[in-house]
């Protein structure tokens, strides 16, 4: 017919809905390919059973509704398999009880330095503060023992950085141990008396001495 426009035996008019049609089809495979929510953006696979437990986000009421003993979480990101989570979330958990240690003879030396210890105007106190604080998380690490592994949770991902990049799986690995209170108690006497033996000036000396004869 004149003025129709024919697509090889076709005609234009009836050709054109099969074509949007397999346009729109290859759209939508384009689409369905990539990953949910855009490449580079971490998507769940699994997770342990169980919501997130609560000492993931809210570890300070958990311990005010479990005074039985003291509790500490760790976590590790974006590790490759579940055992690297166990240990690596472990050892921070380790690292959390060792400067809850330095934070509670923090505390102490802040309470008695200005009127046991004494301070002076150019900051002494404060330097002798960091040293304490540094040589008794120090000691606590190393004292570390009999921490009883409560509970892990974990999260795996999956994650594509572009379109011709492959797919990378890891885990968000989180832990629950706990210690007694007199195992945290001795932790404590014991890494005063390892930090006191350890520092080299005798400010920091006598303001340890001080804080061990508490």
């Amino acid at each position: 017919m004149a003025g129709d426009f024919w697509i090889g035996r076709i005609p234009f008019n009836i050709a054109l809905p099969f074509l949007a049609s397999f346009f729109l089809a290859l759209s939508s495979c384009s689409s369905f390919s990539q990953p949910p929510g855009g490449y580079g953006e971490p998507h769940l696979m699994a997770q342990a059973n169980g919501k997130k437990p609560e000492w993931i986000d809210q570890p300070g009421k958990y311990q005010e509704e479990h005074r039985d003993a003291r509790y500490f979480s760790g976590v590790a990101n974006r590790e490759p398999d579940q055992e690297g989570g166990r240990t690596d979330s472990y050892a921070n958990a380790l690292q959390n009880i060792a400067q809850s240690v330095a934070n509670t003879v923090d505390s102490r030396y802040m309470a008695r330095r200005m009127t046991t210890l004494g301070s002076d105007a150019n900051g002494g106190s404060m330097r002798t503060r960091r040293r304490i604080t540094n040589l008794v998380r120090q000691s606590a690490e190393a004292r570390l023992s009999g921490v009883r592994v409560v509970r892990y949770w974990w999260k795996k991902y999956w994650i594509q950085q572009s379109p011709n990049a492959p797919s990378q799986t890891y885990y968000d690995f989180y832990v629950l141990v706990s210690l007694s209170d007199n195992q945290y108690e001795r932790l404590l006497r014991h890494a005063l008396s390892d930090a006191k033996n350890a520092a080299s000036d005798p400010q920091t000396k006598r303001a340890l001495d001080l804080l061990n004869a508490r």
